[in-house]
């Protein structure tokens, strides 16, 4: 069996270092805590829940949350104004845009609203162009892409001069982890779910980010033994979840030289763990702004 990625205790680690750094920020605000905003415009019931997650986490922490439900029929003039008056918010130290949004509705249109300095999910143009040219800041990337690169990292995953492939090319997740890698000195390809004969693009890569949205896409024929595979996807099946990685097939695969993370408890409750992170630098950050 290939080495499980597993995200605990890592998450833990990082969820205590989220609470030590908003304790501080409360301090220095004289006991009021900053707030941590999440816009949402959908009914889709796993956006519902994954916010009700977020919110629980924010306040584990011991940050304010705020839910902002502006309804699923909310226009993109509602979106952006919500977002705007959010960003002006001395009170607010972070925001997120929950997706999906309404027909119609463009995200980066929408997205541009977001003071970048409160981003902390890295979706604002300025802070994709920043993590382009490598000038970005951690604690403003997006937190998926992140997670991945703390999954990387925890395991001790080498990656300088190591062949790469990131199927899925979303500017949620695809992109942003292509160029984290590429930084961490990674020869990076980007596929997606409608490349011709995936297996040749994704086979020789040693380290394999799937993030495609499709579920089951990758089989063991697309791997070689012995590669490291995060699985991003998240697929309701029954009372539990799946990912965008068929594992039974995979695991046969890599062999115990390889590695899987696992679906559920790998790059899911490490996202939580650095939105935690994020959002507790994001309150210090404002506090330090304010004083």
């Amino acid at each position: 069996m290939p080495l499980r990625l597993a995200a605990q205790p890592f998450a833990k680690q990082i969820t205590a270092q989220a609470t030590e750094i908003a304790a501080r920020a409360i301090a220095a605000a004289h006991g009021r805590s900053p707030e941590i905003a999440v816009v949402i415009a959908t009914s889709e019931p796993d956006s519902l829940l994954y916010v009700d997650r977020l919110l629980k986490q924010v306040s584990a922490i011991g940050l304010a949350g705020r839910r902002v439900d502006l309804g699923t029929t909310a226009s993109e003039a509602e979106i952006l104004a919500a977002l705007a008056a959010l960003s002006s918010d001395r009170n607010v130290a972070g925001i997120i845009l929950q997706s999906p949004l309404p027909s119609g509705v463009s995200r980066e249109i929408v997205a541009a609203a977001i003071a970048p300095g409160k981003d902390i999910d890295g979706i604002t143009h300025q802070n994709a162009e920043r993590l382009a040219d490598g000038t970005h800041d951690d604690s403003l990337l997006p937190a998926t892409a992140a997670a991945v690169m703390e999954l990387l990292r925890a395991y001790e995953v080498p990656l300088s001069g190591r062949p790469a492939v990131v199927v899925g090319r979303s500017a949620i997740v695809g992109r942003p982890v292509a160029h984290l890698l590429e930084l961490a000195g990674a020869h990076v390809e980007v596929a997606h779910s409608k490349t011709p004969d995936l297996g040749v693009v994704t086979r020789p890569a040693e380290v394999l980010v799937v993030a495609a949205g499709v579920r089951g896409l990758v089989r063991g024929e697309h791997v070689s033994p012995g590669a490291v595979v995060i699985d991003v996807g998240i697929h309701p099946s029954g009372d539990t979840i799946v990912g965008d990685v068929d594992a039974e097939s995979v695991e046969a695969a890599l062999g115990a030289s390889g590695g899987l993370s696992p679906v559920p408890g790998g790059v899911g409750p490490m996202t939580s763990a650095v939105l935690a992170l994020h959002a507790a630098q994001a309150a210090e950050r404002l506090v330090r702004e304010r004083a």
